[in-house]
């Protein structure tokens, strides 16, 4: 344990019970731990409840909490990783822009001291990465597509093959290719959508269906939306545009309206059951979004940090699967759940993660 996780683990339980005292009128801690959350966006509504989320989470415990957003940029995430490193944070807490891009800033981290948990979206290439928390990524992926499978009609409501025979028309869209977890969704949706390609119950009339054809760089709603124009002509000519595997929220709402003008609504899949997505659903418009509870990963990811602070060993539930190039990192995996217009209020409203307001 290096000399700063020594003095941040004494701290740490320190502070608990300070703040444990403090709520009967005990003294103040005049040094708290402290963790830099270094988030890609707030383009996506999803990182702000994520960033919400954890900023309130290790508040709670006493952490002295440092938060930025890199708007997309990854250079502008490496400096404020530098920075936060340079301040003397205790632990990292990073939702990568790039994926690859901080190989050298979290070596120096190693250097000082200071622990990384890798949120949500693999950190590769490098072996300075404590632990890595997210949901089954995988799953997502294959949610997507049994979801895209049962809007067009091969799959029936209990996920049995119907024995439709199309031929069904779709596209295809993926995430950003520096993210780790576009490549991952896309992979699953593909194990399963593969064998219908393969026997031409579903067909791609624009041919492209490689990860590189139909990646989103940035996860931009707006380069979706140009690229769903582009592939418009066999649609506009009498084929049928039965669906879209779109990998989340924003693409879904932006590939939507791109398909306005052909008169009916393709089935549209997403993800992280952002309000105007859930709005859409609710209306019979985008057909689903895969819900993943953030406070859920917020709180692994606090519980990462302070075992990693505290000497203690993380609680994790995969030790094999994601491995970043420079070894396997010890992973806490969550379940995403589908949310569609029969259930989005029992998962989403119920649970208290929006009200009934917010939805409309």
């Amino acid at each position: 344990m290096s000399p700063r996780t020594t003095r941040t683990a004494a701290l740490l339980v320190v502070g608990v019970l300070t703040l444990t005292a403090g709520c009967a009128g005990g003294p103040a801690l005049d040094e708290k731990p402290s963790v830099g959350i270094a988030m890609p966006t707030t383009k996506q509504l999803r990182w702000v409840a994520d960033g919400d989320n954890l900023s309130e989470q290790f508040g709670s415990l006493g952490f002295d909490v440092s938060m930025q957003y890199a708007d997309d940029d990854a250079d502008a995430q490496v400096q404020q990783i530098e920075e936060m490193v340079d301040q003397g944070v205790d632990a990292l807490v990073i939702g990568a822009v790039d994926a690859s891009a901080l190989t050298a800033v979290l070596s120096s981290a190693r250097e000082a001291g200071v622990s990384v948990v890798s949120y949500d979206r693999l950190i590769v290439g490098g072996a300075d990465v404590d632990y890595y928390a997210s949901f089954d990524n995988r799953r997502v992926g294959t949610m997507q597509a049994n979801s895209l499978l049962e809007g067009v009609g091969v799959l029936d409501a209990t996920g049995e093959p119907t024995g439709a025979k199309g031929p069904f028309a779709i596209e295809l869209f993926a995430g950003s290719p520096d993210d780790n977890n576009a490549h991952v969704f896309f992979e699953g949706a593909m194990a399963v959508l593969a064998p219908y390609l393969e026997s031409g119950v579903l067909v791609v009339p624009s041919g492209q269906t490689t990860f590189e054809k139909v990646a989103t760089p940035g996860w931009s709603p707006e380069t979706a939306a140009a690229r769903m124009a582009t592939l418009l002509g066999p649609y506009r000519a009498g084929t049928r545009l039965a669906g879209v595997l779109s990998p989340n929220d924003g693409i879904a709402q932006a590939v939507l309206p791109a398909t306005a003008d052909l008169g009916y609504l393709p089935v549209v899949t997403g993800q992280d059951a952002e309000i105007p997505a859930v709005q859409s659903v609710a209306r019979g418009e985008q057909h689903s979004t895969v819900y993943k509870d953030t406070r859920q990963l917020a709180e692994v990811t606090v519980q990462m940090v302070r075992s990693l602070l505290t000497g203690a060993e993380p609680e994790v539930n995969d030790t094999s699967s994601y491995d970043n190039g420079a070894g396997v990192v010890p992973t806490f995996l969550l379940s995403p759940q589908l949310v569609t217009k029969d259930n989005y209020r029992a998962v989403l409203v119920d649970s208290g993660y929006y009200t009934a307001e917010e939805i409309g």
